[in-house]
């Protein structure tokens, strides 16, 4: 658990919750909550190279306190 602006990084199945402007990055089936303005990044490796995936707190209906995770086929961001 983190505070405001925050930066923090956790492995494969993780579960992190950052503060106001935290930037919080999770493995495969990470669970990420951030307060306003967080900066949601989920990395997983697929077909031999790393693959990112990123989500922003108050854009495209990513909201603050709410846990959320890459979905299956690591495409978007998607409720926990």
């Amino acid at each position: 658990t983190g505070d405001y602006r925050a930066a923090m990084t956790g492995g494969d199945d993780a579960t992190l919750t950052g503060g106001d402007y935290a930037t919080l990055t999770g493995g495969d089936d990470a669970t990420l909550t951030g307060g306003d303005y967080a900066t949601l990044i989920f990395l997983r490796w697929m077909g031999g190279r790393r693959r990112v995936l990123t989500a922003y707190v108050g854009e495209g209906g990513i909201e603050p306190g709410k846990r959320y995770r890459a979905n299956d086929v690591f495409t978007a961001v998607v409720p926990a």
